[in-house]
């Protein structure tokens, strides 16, 4: 079925969206076989966007500066999103808003709560096939709090979607402190997707910006939430960081250095740095290749590795055939493709309430 432009109305309380929940868990445990193919029945796709229809037009001037295979993101629609899971065998896709986010100027008031109702009711229409994770306006910080409790309370969200930076302040900026806060009292599963940073848009020649410019936002953000001791003041949040951390598995040990530079940093992560970061999640979307499967399974547990597509950029029939390709333990490629995520999204506030 398809979805109208806008819905008002989420229509789903805890106890409703907590036996949903449950029940689409179930269907997903009996569906996967665990085998090594692109087809295998159960996929979660932790990594995949959607692009309302009222949302393209303001979002389209920062795409066509810095994205790739714009015409075919642009004409995204839930039917096509449906299709690419159907033709991969992934079961279940959590939408989130990329990069540039929902906060153009004017437009900004309302664009975060009308992208997320048109999620929610995405996840309505089609239960067990779409959750979402939620968009927040930071420039309004009390508002991005509202949101967030909105959407975790009343309109099922399976967590919160943020950037990796704005307007050149990192997560772990004291800016971000209240709503990190908050989050952390909502126990939110909080998935980062990278942007462009102001500084390096343009300076490789003849190569799409974002393809060496977000994974190097994403380490710095990370870098940002370990050294501001935000990763130890709000435990609960539990973390998902796109494209395999981007940088950060080859940066962590050069990262971790800092406490041995800096006593006055060192002490703001009690757990020691190694720990803290061990408690990240990362998805796989782009990074289903030798050296970087490597550099993940070096830097954190098995269990801490969740499958994505990044669609519409990415294809989820490629991604998972790419991950099928490296030969990893069957019971490792499974966990990957399935298993891993359905254990976090356990975890919701929509999933508890039942």
């Amino acid at each position: 079925m398809a979805v109208e432009p806008e819905r008002k109305a989420c229509g789903y309380s805890r106890r409703d969206f907590g036996r949903l929940t449950a029940g689409a868990a179930a269907a997903l445990l009996a569906g996967g076989s665990g085998a090594a193919t692109t087809r295998a029945a159960g996929a979660i796709d932790v990594h995949h966007h959607l692009l309302p229809p009222f949302y393209k037009p303001h979002a389209e001037p920062w795409l066509a500066r810095f994205a790739t295979n714009l015409d075919e993101v642009l004409a995204w629609t839930p039917e096509h999103s449906l299709a690419a899971m159907d033709a991969a065998g992934v079961e279940s896709a959590i939408l989130s808003i990329s990069a540039p986010g929902v906060d153009f100027g004017a437009a900004t008031a309302d664009m975060a709560r009308r992208c997320n109702d048109y999620a929610a009711a995405l996840a309505r229409d089609h239960p067990g096939r779409f959750r979402f994770f939620a968009a927040l306006s930071v420039s309004d910080p009390n508002g991005a709090i509202a949101e967030a409790r909105r959407t975790l309370d009343e309109a099922g969200a399976a967590g919160i979607g943020l950037l990796s930076s704005y307007d050149g302040r990192y997560l772990g900026d004291p800016a971000f402190s209240p709503l990190l806060a908050e989050l952390d009292r909502l126990e939110a599963l909080v998935y980062v997707h990278p942007t462009m940073a102001r500084c390096c848009a343009g300076l490789v020649a003849d190569v799409a910006d974002p393809l060496i410019e977000f994974p190097v936002d994403t380490g710095r953000t990370i870098s940002s939430l370990l050294w501001s001791g935000a990763l130890s003041r709000y435990p609960r949040i539990r973390w998902i960081f796109s494209h395999g951390g981007g940088i950060f598995p080859m940066v962590a040990e050069r990262v971790a250095a800092m406490g041995f530079i800096r006593p006055d940093l060192r002490a703001r992560v009690p757990e020691e740095p190694v720990a803290a970061l061990a408690r990240l999640h990362v998805d796989t979307a782009s990074v289903t290749n030798h050296p970087a499967m490597a550099a993940l399974r070096a830097w954190l547990p098995p269990e801490r590795i969740l499958f994505g597509t990044d669609y519409p950029w990415g294809s989820p029939e490629r991604s998972l055939a790419s991950l099928a390709r490296l030969g990893l333990p069957p019971d490792l490629l499974s966990a990957i493709r399935r298993s891993n995520a359905l254990r976090l999204l356990a975890g919701t506030r929509g999933s508890r309430d039942s």
